[in-house]
């Protein structure tokens, strides 16, 4: 579901050659109609309207689950849920995740495995939705990063204990902790007023 204003024909062609390795049908929708059509009554906002095009993703990938009796498979990893790399509502709206009990690295081990291109599977992250969109990160390559996401949510470690045992500098690893925080709002149910109470 490219938006074929902006995405670059590689990343087309790259999901369209994945889908093809593990044979997989595949239709193409350009939502750019959809989202030009919203954009006509809203405040134009880069970053409202890169959440709108994955919530409008969102909400076709329902429309076609309801069609055809089935369920959306969500493609997040673990290092992305951790991060809150998804767009609430949008790519993160899913019926399962398959893979989201597994690290980034993990999910790239497993491509190996299953034979998917190697081009693809080194493929740095990218979810640049316009000319100069770049994501801000901590610096940090997934290698490391997962390291730190292992070390603080599966062994409990504070910031100082893995900045040593992964030779990176504290306030790195603090990133990288702070950015998991700030997106708690994402991973969790919404509560109502008698919850919140609670």
């Amino acid at each position: 579901m490219p938006d074929l204003r902006t995405a670059p024909d590689e990343y087309v062609s790259d999901a369209k050659t994945v889908a093809s390795e593990l044979c997989l049908e595949t239709r193409q929708f350009d939502i750019a109609p959809i989202q030009k059509s919203f954009m006509k009554s809203l405040e134009v906002n880069k970053v409202s309207e890169d959440n709108l095009s994955e919530r409008i993703r969102m909400s076709l990938l329902y429309y076609h689950a309801n069609l055809l009796n089935g369920l959306v498979v969500g493609t997040a990893d673990k290092s992305e849920i951790l991060l809150g790399h998804f767009t609430k509502y949008g790519d993160g709206g899913a019926d399962i995740l398959p893979i989201g009990d597994l690290h980034k690295t993990e999910v790239r081990k497993l491509g190996e495995v299953l034979g998917i291109n190697r081009r693809i599977v080194a493929k740095k992250r990218s979810s640049k939705t316009w000319a100069s969109h770049k994501r801000v990160d901590a610096g940090l390559g997934y290698d490391t990063t997962d390291q730190i996401l292992g070390f603080r949510f599966d062994r409990g470690l504070d910031a100082a204990a893995i900045s040593a045992a992964v030779r990176t500098g504290r306030a790195k690893v603090e990133n990288v902790i702070a950015r998991h925080d700030s997106s708690v709002h994402k991973r969790e149910t919404p509560r109502s007023a008698e919850s919140a109470r609670l």
